[in-house]
């Protein structure tokens, strides 16, 4: 029996589907959904053990790849446009790798290929304050590296100090799990079979993938198109109306 994946879709069209990052909730893109179900038929889901999807063991890629199909066949789609941030850059990777007859086209935002030094210290410095210092301590660090700091202070920004040992929500085994997931994970040599209309988009002011992640993600898929956007780790969030322009304006082109 298939474990229990929370997916969610609005609006009629064409099949999107949005992969989210390591946070894994498809809420992190009500913002973009908001804009695109006008339009589009959008699809979006909570990865395995995050939110209100079920997991047996750990997180792999592989397993949100399978997660994503079948949430498919329980919506009766056949092939899609998957567009992946972050972590699910992977993901959308891997289901053009492994599945590209379900691809119609894919983005990469905020994506790499593989894991590099400062890429490696920089996770086990999360991990280090995840594990230390707990939950609080962690998103308060997230926000302050991956927001703009204009958004930071209009968004998140409070008067009093804020109390990093306060408690929190987040799962820290699970988010140490995720973490590992993505060292796990490379398939840069194969990206070259990738044969569907792809974009790359990635972030100058993105201190947590910068963007030359995304400059070799784009040459070493055949034909990829590369666009360079500011607003932070979080674009999709940040610079929302411009982030969906690029996706119609690609997928229109695309036909």
């Amino acid at each position: 029996m298939a474990l229990k994946i929370h997916s969610r879709e609005e609006g009629r069209g064409d099949a999107v589907i949005l992969v989210s990052g390591l946070g894994g909730l498809g809420a992190f893109w009500q913002p973009v959904v908001d804009i695109l179900a006008d339009h589009y038929r959008v699809i979006t889901f909570d990865h395995p053990g995050v939110g209100l999807s079920e997991i047996d063991g750990l997180p792999t890629i592989p397993g949100i790849a399978e997660a994503l199909l079948q949430v498919m066949a329980e919506r009766d789609v056949q092939s899609a446009h998957v567009v992946g941030h972050s972590t699910g850059s992977l993901v959308t990777q891997c289901m053009a790798l492994d599945h590209a007859d379900r691809v119609r086209s894919i983005v990469l935002s905020s994506g790499w290929t593989k894991p590099d030094k400062r890429f490696r210290d920089f996770f086990a410095y999360r991990k280090y304050v995840l594990q230390h210092l707990g939950g609080t301590a962690y998103n308060a660090m997230t926000r302050l590296v991956a927001y703009p700091s204009t958004w930071y202070g209009e968004n998140f920004a409070v008067q009093e100090s804020l109390d990093y040992g306060a408690p929190s929500s987040v799962d820290e085994a699970m988010t140490q799990a995720r973490m590992d997931m993505l060292q796990a994970y490379s398939r840069r040599d194969e990206l070259l079979r990738i044969n569907c209309p792809a974009t790359v988009i990635g972030a100058w002011d993105d201190f947590i993938i910068p963007f030359h992640h995304s400059e070799e993600l784009a040459s070493l898929i055949p034909r990829a198109r590369l666009v360079e956007l500011s607003g932070g780790h979080f674009a999709p969030v940040t610079r929302t109306e411009q982030y969906v322009a690029l996706l119609r304006e690609f997928w229109e082109s695309s036909k």
